[in-house]
């Protein structure tokens, strides 16, 4: 089971439509979309971080 040390909130920009979005940032690297679905809006998912 994962616990809240284990992620970090991050903002985050689809490569595909260049939405911003909050996410959760697992340990393994996989990132979590807060307040939608597992993938974007445009239902992509793939997603950089921004610094």
């Amino acid at each position: 089971m994962s616990t809240h040390s284990e992620r970090t909130r991050a903002a985050v920009r689809c490569e595909n439509c260049d939405a911003i979005l909050v996410a959760e940032i697992e340990r393994d690297g996989s990132v979590r979309p807060l307040g939608t679905s597992v993938d974007c809006v445009c239902g992509d998912g793939t997603f950089t971080r921004i610094e």
